[in-house]
């Protein structure tokens, strides 16, 4: 080999290693992305590998919660049935009267039946406290009378009067007895 083909054999390889040194320098920054990739990525399996300890301690302690709210309501249960087993149950009215029928409706005079029928019609007009003003006894059934009454509506005393026509009611007119304000 001569001289001059040596010469040109070493700048050729000379010439190969110079671009092959600029591609290798360019791709150095990737290399070093790579290797943080790779650093991300032992990271990640890290935090992976964690993940059902975390979501086991936050199961657990949503378990304990529902235990002890199904405990507190249990709790209520029972007193609030404690507490309904103590409470006297007050009647919102008194027992009606039941309509007289045979024998007892005639050993009933006309007035008796007269006051049964009125203090009937107050009670399902929700009237409590009842004070029949006017006397029936004696009052026949036939004819129209005007019964005088006081009788409590939603906690307000009430005054008025029932017309009774036949023995039927035909109306009831009820006032508050409270004075109104301006």
């Amino acid at each position: 080999m001569e001289l001059w083909q040596f010469s040109l054999f070493f700048v050729a390889l000379l010439l190969g290693y110079v671009v092959l040194h600029m591609r290798v320098a360019r791709f150095e920054p990737y290399l070093h992305e790579l290797q943080r990739l790779a650093s991300l990525d032992a990271r990640l399996q890290a935090i992976g590998a964690a993940m059902p300890a975390i979501d086991k301690q936050r199961l657990d302690r949503i378990e304990s919660l529902l235990q002890r709210l199904h405990e507190d309501l249990e709790d209520l249960r029972e007193t609030t049935q404690h507490v309904e087993e103590a409470v006297v149950q007050i009647p919102s009215a008194p027992p009606a009267r039941e309509p007289l029928t045979g024998a007892a409706a005639a050993e009933a005079t006309a007035g008796e039946r007269l006051l049964a029928m009125v203090e009937t019609r107050l009670l399902q007009l929700g009237c409590h406290n009842l004070r029949i003003l006017t006397d029936l006894r004696g009052t026949p059934l036939d004819g129209d009378v005007e019964v005088q009454v006081e009788c409590e509506r939603a906690h307000m005393p009430q005054k008025g009067r029932v017309l009774l026509r036949n023995g039927a009611i035909r109306d009831v007119a009820l006032q508050s007895a409270a004075p109104m304000f301006p």
